[in-house]
């Protein structure tokens, strides 16, 4: 038995204008989806945030939604950075609760990104809280602080990045999230961290390493949790290295992924995790994401992401996921993406985000896709999940 995708629908969440957005970038990146299950007469609603790297200060996560399956969007409501005033410039994650958590009720909603003043002076993941199904939202606390958003920036204290939500075994909040604040430790060029609230989100645990390799060159970074049937936690993430890899390194931008009994230890951190590849040999590289469905066979199917494969950049219309039946264990096989795009243009395809929506019987994909060879916009794929 294997997964079968079969594309319905395509279309785009949202095009930015030009004169919006800053002339040297896409304007748009980083998709996150979510569809409501816990939120009564609200339940099927689906809500889509991104970055949007607009002209207007401060920047807000612009949330649009779908009532119709995914079909159409609409805007919908908008965070801002009520603890800074900063704004909120980077990398959002929208989680709803699926069971009460600390003082928080089923069904809320919670939101995370990165609070980057103009001067790109420091970075700041904040938590925010929403009990109206995202239509207005309250800051609750902050999950770390770090120095400017630029990599290697050693003589300064490191960012902090790339958070990611989801509920530990314990039923506790937990935030992994790419952290460059070692690196006053030259051996960690970057590094993934967790970190973990027995409050609801209130205060957080000190974090601990989930990806750490003391070469001075490896950085781990961009990491996405699924919880498996089995009651294990499957990560993604890429591995960058800025050297020329040599002999027994691993290749540079590849997608890895490691396991955790409890979505809190994820093992060794100097441990590469393993390369995410099919039998004959081809893998994917950069900004993975990761969702597990039951279909596909007595284990379910783990689905990835990423933005680019072992070929040469080119066009991927589609592209290919890359699947796996037995949990994440021995090789991948290819099933075809649900959006095209063309991974010559730096920014498209960038971080890509994904769901399954009506009652887990479709998946929709998010993509950001290019309008001309610069401006980009986010568009969606819909498919049918279903078994051959």
């Amino acid at each position: 038995m294997a997964l079968r995708l079969e594309k319905e629908f395509a279309g785009v969440v949202y095009t930015p204008r030009r004169e919006e957005v800053y002339g040297n970038g896409g304007g748009v990146l980083y998709p996150r989806p979510v569809e409501l299950h816990h939120a009564g007469e609200q339940n099927g609603l689906i809500l889509a945030t991104f970055d949007h790297y607009t002209l207007q200060e401060p920047p807000v996560f612009p949330i649009f939604a779908s009532r119709d399956h995914g079909r159409t969007w609409e805007r919908y409501s908008q965070l801002e950075d009520s603890k800074n005033g900063y704004g909120m410039r980077f990398q959002p994650m929208l989680l709803e609760l699926p069971q009460s958590v600390g003082d928080l009720p089923e069904g809320a909603l919670l939101m995370t990104g990165n609070s980057i003043p103009l001067s790109f002076a420091c970075t700041e993941l904040l938590l925010f809280v929403s009990l109206d199904q995202g239509k207005t939202w309250e800051y609750r606390s902050t999950i770390c602080a770090g120095g400017p958003p630029q990599e290697q920036n050693f003589e300064a204290l490191g960012p902090v990045w790339e958070p990611f939500l989801y509920l530990n075994a314990d039923g506790d909040l937990t935030v992994i999230y790419t952290d460059e604040r070692p690196h006053v430790d030259r051996r960690y060029n970057q590094t993934l961290a967790v970190a973990v609230s027995k409050d609801g989100g209130h205060t957080w645990e000190a974090p601990r390493m989930a990806c750490a390799i003391p070469d001075g060159f490896q950085r781990p970074g961009m990491a996405i949790v699924t919880k498996l049937p089995d009651g294990r936690y499957f990560m993604c993430y890429e591995i960058v290295c800025f050297r020329d890899c040599g002999p027994g390194d691993p290749p540079t931008c590849d997608i890895f992924c490691r396991f955790s009994p409890d979505g809190v230890d994820w093992g060794d951190p100097e441990d590469y995790g393993t390369r995410i590849e099919t039998a004959d040999g081809m893998y994917l590289g950069n900004m993975p994401y990761c969702l597990w469905v039951p279909q596909g066979g007595p284990n379910g199917t783990i689905i990835v992401s990423g933005k680019r494969d072992s070929g040469e950049l080119k066009l991927r219309d589609p592209g290919d996921f890359l699947v796996n039946y037995n949990l994440g264990e021995g090789p991948w096989e290819r099933v075809p993406m649900l959006v095209s795009y063309d991974a010559r243009i730096h920014q498209a395809g960038w971080s890509m985000g994904m769901c399954t929506i009506e009652n887990g019987t479709r998946l929709l994909q998010l993509a950001p896709t290019q309008c001309d060879p610069v401006l980009l916009q986010i568009s969606y794929g819909i498919g049918n999940i279903g078994e051959t």
